[in-house]
């Protein structure tokens, strides 16, 4: 197989949420690849000069004014001029295909290149009111997922629960979009003395007594359906058997740019007393975040939507048990490791946590089944998958 040369979309890489660990994740396991490709990656001053890229790829730097992934954000857009540096260096460049590892940072074609773009979900155009703070945000981010489709060769996406989404509401082909999965990155793991939360976390002055605790990872946007989980936390701690009972929230709530539920959720803690029993733990490094798998009694994702599901996942791979909304993919992809529920039944939810805290033993088996089923999705099939996509393209 003849080798190309790829062009990739570097503007995701600094992002801390999905998009970001999806864009890493899955560029380094192509760099890892022993084939006869070159890579060229195409970043803004501030990716080139704080991110490890991995040295297969050839940096393009293009001075733009701000980093793509800060500038689109839930509160403001990418300059006009900004995405015109982007469209001309890649025009000007020798690429056989171009690949946007997520459709958030797109940038328009000025010339007929095979492209492939991936959009994670559907998840803006089910919930635009929970995603976008304004609805002129909405109208520039369906204007940005139109141009992208059109000019797209291909489409990917991170399951078959988002190319459903995708081929129903935008009435493509079915041809034109793939599934490509993706996977717990080879960090997330069994740890068989994991540190404790107050040692790891001291500013979230935690209590140094073991307690037990239910875990969140994630966004703290709206439609992570976050007050579902806090009312149904509540309820657990007012029959007085779950006194020890914690609530850690992990999600980046100072630096994130898209649309949050902070101050909000943190509101609906204080008017239920909750503020000593639920911590907002911010944004985490990942050898934290593998501690806190591991310590955790459940992780809870209640999210209105999800078009993978990442963070299940990677508990899973740690032997945590699951529980999960049951729109997306993950409970059917985990099996028996997770336990899903309606996402707006907090009555079912409150049972389902209630039953799994009382029953250590079902707990134990749901996390062996996560290990061993987390075992089946790895970076480096998605990279030969991605690479078999690629040649395709380019070919057609």
């Amino acid at each position: 197989m003849t080798g190309l040369r790829i062009g990739v979309d570097g503007g995701c890489w600094l992002n801390r949420r999905g998009y970001g660990r999806y864009t890493r994740s899955l560029l380094l396991a192509l760099a890892r690849r022993k084939d006869d490709d070159q890579y060229v990656i195409f970043v803004d001053r501030e990716t080139a000069q704080t991110s490890d890229l991995p040295g297969r790829f050839q940096k393009v730097v293009v001075p733009t004014s701000q980093s793509p992934a800060r500038a689109a954000s839930a509160a403001r857009r990418r300059s006009l001029p900004d995405l015109w540096r982007m469209s001309w260096v890649a025009a000007r460049s020798a690429v056989d295909v171009l690949f946007f590892p997520s459709v958030y940072t797109f940038f328009p074609l000025l010339r007929p290149i095979p492209t492939v773009v991936t959009i994670h979900d559907v998840i803006a155009e089910h919930h635009p009111s929970l995603v976008f703070a304004r609805r002129r945000l909405a109208l520039f981010w369906r204007l940005k997922l139109a141009l992208a489709i059109r000019q797209a060769s291909v489409i990917l996406t991170v399951s078959d629960h988002a190319r459903h989404g995708i081929i129903e509401h935008f009435r493509l082909r079915p041809d034109r979009v793939r599934t490509i999965l993706e996977a717990p990155d080879r960090m997330f793991r069994r740890v068989e003395a994991a540190r404790d939360p107050s040692e790891l976390l001291p500013a979230c002055r935690l209590p140094r007594d073991g307690a037990r605790y239910l875990l969140y990872v994630g966004g703290l946007s709206p439609h992570k359906n976050l007050p579902v989980l806090l009312d149904a936390f509540r309820r657990l701690l007012g029959e007085g058997e779950f006194q020890d009972l914690r609530l850690l929230l992990v999600g980046d709530y100072q630096g994130d740019v898209f649309y949050s539920a902070y101050e909000s959720l943190r509101a609906l803690a204080r008017r239920h007393d909750l503020e000593d029993r639920v911590s907002f733990i911010g944004y985490v490094t990942d050898d934290v975040l593998v501690q806190l798998y591991n310590r955790a009694e459940l992780l809870v994702l209640p999210s209105l939507e999800e078009g993978f599901g990442l963070p299940a996942f990677e508990a899973a791979a740690c032997g945590t048990p699951v529980v999960i909304s049951s729109i997306g993919p993950a409970a059917g992809l985990l099996g028996s490791a997770a336990w899903a529920f309606p996402p707006h039944d907090v009555v079912a939810l409150t049972q389902g946590l209630r039953d799994l805290l009382r029953d250590p033993a079902r707990r134990r088996v749901m996390g062996e089944a996560g290990r061993e089923r987390a075992r089946a999705f790895s970076w480096e099939q998605a990279a030969d998958q991605a690479h078999a996509v690629f040649h395709e393209v380019s070919r057609s």
